[in-house]
């Protein structure tokens, strides 16, 4: 599988991410566990466009660049900071200009991809966004999101590590089984052509 690329989205626009933090776990654990390629697209370090509803090829800078890493990747582990029960506004941003094989552009990565959740919150109040936010968004696309996700709590952070075996063993184990599902989906017949529902 070493010819897949992971791509880590962090839809954090915080320097100093506990986000990161995590995604990069999933991300060490898939390169060590199935010798996959990986990059990270960290939104706070990118001057990102505002989605205003034109093609992908009509981006310039950060704008275009960020969008070419989406495209070139295999699948991704997407991880964001959980703000009023929903996703980052970044992370909102950056997905509406992502096409979906339609007017936008003629190309859809994230259709039919492997995409691994991971939230993070200051409390466990917010976990719940990764089923009600995050999964239906990559639904709109056409993705096969895995099936367990990982919400992290600041409690689980100390100084910007994580300190939670278990929560560190449940990204290792997110960023494996995306890799695991990128391969499945590559492997059958159905799954890789079902795409969105509409």
């Amino acid at each position: 599988m070493s010819d897949r690329t992971l791509l880590g989205i962090v839809g954090s626009v915080s320097a100093d991410s506990r986000t990161r933090t995590a995604v990069e776990v999933a991300l060490d654990a898939a390169a060590a566990e199935h010798g996959v390629d990986t990059e990270i697209l960290h939104l706070a370090e990118y001057d990102l466009d505002t989605a205003d509803g034109r093609g992908i090829d009509n981006y310039e800078g950060d704008t275009a660049a960020a969008l070419d890493l989406i495209v070139e990747a295999d699948a991704y582990v997407v991880g964001t900071p959980v703000y009023r029960g929903s996703y980052s506004g970044a992370l909102k941003n950056l997905l509406d200009m992502v096409p979906r094989g339609q007017w936008q552009g003629d190309v859809a990565p994230f259709e039919n991809a492997a995409v691994g959740l991971v939230a993070t919150g200051a409390t466990d109040h917010h976990f719940l966004a990764v089923d009600q936010e995050l999964r239906p968004v990559f639904a709109f696309f056409g993705a096969h999101t895995v099936g367990g996700a990982t919400y992290a709590n600041g409690d689980q952070f100390d100084d910007g590590k994580i300190t939670d075996a278990d929560l560190y063993d449940r990204l290792e184990l997110l960023g494996e089984a995306t890799i695991e599902l990128s391969a499945a989906i590559d492997d059958a017949d159905a799954l890789g052509e079902i795409g969105p529902a509409i």
